[in-house]
């Protein structure tokens, strides 16, 4: 029987498909919904041709090339990911089109990077970094000097997350510093508006995205009245890509959650019920009276709590609710009315952030029916460097 490195749910010789309760299948295991996944990306990848909008999708979502393959073929331009170990894991497995939404700061993230930005043009890959300072820009500076080539520049804006980005006001001066620094290319700016998820209701998520917009639209013109060209102007997460569009001077959206979605995305009203793909099939291992104890816990549940759901929902069973985790069970109490699970049953918990599950798996599983069709590796697990 073959084994792997790292332990997955099912062992190589099971040929597919399976039904999700078969014994083979192990616990905790991802499943991902494929006739859920594909309708979101051909939804998402819909709004963006209406709006105008080139689509290049966060892989921090799913981490996996084979999803980015999909996403590619229904139309998106390119991927976005969270850094160099990431860009280098997407484009191993065939990814053309990469930008690098994070600045890379310190000698061992230029070197890691190194090798496929002196590679990209002979292969036809374009790598995109992202800088918000000119200490970025001196080592893009001299990541270009030593790889022999040009290395194209977006400056990130900060639109009022307040985590990283120049601020407005200083985005000419840095695209000026980038434009006429010898092997970069100003290809644009970016910005990411993750404060939405902080925004009570649905008018204020609808502020954060106007604000977005009303902002990156003045950069450009800013940056266009200094005489330079400003080829991207990308904005737009799963929650705010729909305030956006080509009027205001946006020319790319990076949604990231939106393929598969998750309890915060249903409650910033981005998505319905049925646009959830991913769930974590668990075994009921204890109970006791009305608690209920699974084999999930925060090293696969993650401890991220929401206010409504907790530590996640138990789909079917909404009686079911989360009362804490411990790293290796789920606990939960059931209401008084409702039949309790027993021992053996299998659960399936919807995610409350399902960017953080999917660092945590080595491989998830397609799902058609209620049978297990594919293996989909996550190819990025824990590329955090």
């Amino acid at each position: 029987m073959v084994r792997r490195t790292l332990p997955v749910a099912l062992y190589d010789d099971v040929g597919l498909p399976i039904d999700i309760d078969d014994d083979r299948l192990d616990t905790p295991a991802v499943l991902v919904d494929l006739d859920v996944v594909d309708a979101n990306i051909e939804r998402y990848q819909a709004f963006a041709n209406r709006q105008g909008l080139a689509l290049r999708p966060h892989s921090k979502t799913h981490k996996s090339v084979t999803v980015a393959e999909r996403q590619l073929a229904a139309g998106a331009v390119g991927i976005t990911v969270s850094g160099a170990s990431e860009a280098l894991a997407m484009t191993a497995g065939g990814v053309r089109d990469v930008l690098v939404a994070y600045p890379l700061v310190g000698p061992r993230k230029l070197e890691r990077v190194a090798p496929l930005v002196r590679r990209a043009a002979g292969d036809g890959i374009t790598v995109s970094l992202v800088a918000d300072s000119s200490e970025v820009v001196q080592g893009y500076r001299e990541l270009a000097r030593s790889t022999g080539r040009t290395i194209p520049v977006l400056v990130e804006v900060d639109t009022g997350m307040n985590r990283v980005g120049a601020d407005p006001a200083a985005a000419v001066k840095l695209a000026e510093e980038v434009a006429r620094s010898q092997g970069l290319e100003f290809r644009g700016v970016m910005t990411h508006a993750g404060h939405s998820h902080d925004a009570s209701d649905e008018l204020g998520i609808e502020a954060v995205g106007r604000q977005e917009a009303m902002v990156m639209g003045g950069v450009r013109e800013d940056l266009e009245a200094a005489g330079l060209d400003v080829q991207v102007v990308s904005a737009g997460s799963s929650i705010t890509s729909a305030y956006l569009t080509a009027a205001d001077g946006i020319t790319e959206i990076r949604p990231g959650t939106y393929v598969y979605n998750d309890l915060r995305t249903l409650g910033r009203h981005a998505c319905t019920p049925d646009a959830l793909a991913a769930t974590v099939l668990a075994t009921v291992v204890s109970t006791s009276g009305r608690r209920v104890t699974i084999d999930a816990g925060s090293k696969t549940l993650t401890p991220t709590k929401d206010a409504a759901y907790g530590h996640g929902h138990v789909r079917h069973r909404p009686g079911v609710v989360f009362t804490r985790l411990s790293e290796e069970h789920g606990v939960m109490d059931a209401r008084d009315d409702l039949p309790m699970p027993s021992v053996g049953d299998k659960v399936q918990v919807l995610p409350v952030h399902v960017c953080v599950w999917m660092d945590l798996q080595a491989e998830v599983y397609g799902v058609r029916g209620g049978r297990v069709v594919e293996r989909i590796a996550v190819d990025a697990m824990r590329h955090s460097l």
